[in-house]
């Protein structure tokens, strides 16, 4: 879609450029300083909508830090988080098969009163290995593998988690569709295997629906600064939450999940390259706690703030 559009631009620059060629050779002085400022608006215009780089040419694509607060009306349970990560990008063979890396670290503090529940130190430790491979001018293949370690570094036992998605998409440019399916595997959820369906419309440069499992969102861009950045605003709802293996005062080994949906609005500023900053804030609602299987807490409604400036 990118190449497609950035020939559409050349040849649209091309003809200009003959048109203008022929057209000053039959204008007046003053006719062509006229046309001369609108030929330099229309080209603002189509330099504007030029769309970012999503990636550096660089092995380093991007360092991040982000963290976030929720708390209850009632104040009666509490959840923090802070994470940083670090992500590559290896060509293989060439620019269009790009395997990309990406080495996560997050640390969650969580309070429940009513479950008598308090922990911070909840660690998260992955690594992500990202797959992108063109099929046709319309098609790829996406391939993305998260392993973590999910625990408080003392149990053994439930301490490992796999995301897994294997998916193909399917541009159809007459209705600005883009279809994906395939399979996927959830860490918070016990289905081992589920299927992955989703589409994404795009209407305008202005403006992305995205249906898919298991976060769906709209978003709409605010205004762009030509090549350089541009700032979005994202509407979302989805489920989201994870789990952990801990040892207990006891010295057994448990496991603790954290569930949820969650509505959602994102304020980002995107920059040519990757990298940038977003502004998160959510209401996550239908939360429970859960410990082995056994112990089944449902928590109240809650807020969420949360922000990330990454390079």
């Amino acid at each position: 879609m990118a190449k497609q559009y950035s020939n559409a631009i050349l040849i649209t620059l091309v003809l200009f450029v003959v048109n203008s060629a022929g057209a000053q050779s039959r204008q007046g002085p003053s006719e062509t300083i006229a046309s001369a400022f609108h030929e330099d608006d229309e080209l603002s215009l189509l330099l504007n909508e030029e769309p970012l780089r999503r990636f550096k040419k660089q092995a380093i694509q991007r360092l991040a830090v982000s963290s976030g607060y929720l708390t209850e009306g009632e104040n009666s349970s509490t959840h923090r988080w802070f994470a940083t990560e670090i992500g590559t990008g290896i060509p293989l063979g060439n620019f269009e098969n790009i395997l990309a890396t990406e080495v996560a670290f997050r640390n969650d503090v969580l309070t429940l009163p009513a479950a008598e529940f308090n922990r911070s130190n909840l660690y998260e430790l992955s690594c992500s290995l990202f797959f992108k491979k063109p099929l046709s001018d319309k098609s790829n293949l996406l391939i993305n593998v998260r392993p973590s370690y999910l625990g408080d570094f003392e149990a053994t036992a439930n301490t490992f988690g796999m995301f897994g998605m294997a998916l193909i998409t399917k541009q159809l440019e007459s209705h600005d569709l883009t279809l994906s399916y395939g399979i996927v595997h959830l860490n918070q959820v016990d289905v081992a295997l589920l299927p992955g369906i989703g589409v994404r419309w795009d209407p305008s440069p202005k403006m992305t629906v995205d249906l898919r499992f298991p976060e769906s969102r709209i978003s709409w861009r605010l205004d762009k600064n030509g090549g350089y950045s541009e700032h979005w605003l994202h509407a979302s709802i989805g489920f989201g939450g994870n789990r952990w293996g801990i040892r207990t005062l006891d010295g057994n080994d448990t496991e603790i999940r954290l569930k949820y949906w969650s509505a959602a609005l994102t304020l980002e500023k995107k920059i040519d390259g990757g990298g940038g900053w977003w502004i998160h804030l959510s209401h996550q609602f239908a939360r429970r706690f859960s410990e082995s299987g056994e112990v089944d807490f449902k928590l109240g409604n809650g807020f969420q703030i949360a922000a990330e400036i990454a390079y």
